[in-house]
């Protein structure tokens, strides 16, 4: 048996018992259509945003399909590491960064190609906001501790990178 058929029959033998108050049930069962309401407002929010999520799907793919159809489509783009080839709208694109590297500038709050200074003003700026010693309760120091380990070494990781290109 389903779960929501096992659900369905435990609420209905919850309600069975409930006869000698009147008031209780009816209040019961108006939670129970409010619910499904609710539920079934939902279904309908979810369906439309499905519908125009996939018309956009379409429409963006039926102009790749006709940008393909003219030619236009094929075009060089500069690459890290392998200039000279060919790539169409939507191909795989090589990444620039080492996904070590792209996480240290996400954590410090940075956009990937940011120079070292942007890097050192924002640790500093962190450091300043999580240093340990601005904690006295043992909980937020020891959170704090980790913070702070944490930009020191994003910190270094784009620090290496920048300095190994």
């Amino acid at each position: 048996m389903s779960i929501p058929r096992r659900l369905g029959r435990m609420a209905r033998g919850f309600v069975s018992n409930l006869q000698e108050d009147e008031r209780v049930r009816e209040s019961l069962r108006e939670t129970i259509r409010t619910g499904r309401e609710r539920g079934e407002t939902l279904k309908e929010a979810f369906g439309a945003a499905w519908k125009g999520a996939s018309e956009e799907w379409r429409t963006a793919e039926e102009r790749r399909r006709a940008e393909e159809a003219s030619g236009d489509s094929t075009e060089e783009r500069p690459s890290s590491g392998s200039s000279g080839r060919r790539f169409t709208p939507g191909s795989f694109m090589p990444r620039a960064y080492p996904l070590n590297v792209l996480s240290a500038y996400n954590r410090l709050g940075l956009e990937p190609g940011a120079s070292l200074e942007e890097a050192n003003r924002k640790r500093r700026e962190l450091i300043k906001k999580y240093h340990p010693d601005r904690f006295t309760d043992s909980d937020k120091r020891r959170r704090a501790e980790r913070l702070s380990a944490d930009i020191n070494a994003a910190h270094d990781t784009i620090e290496r990178h920048l300095n190994k290109s």
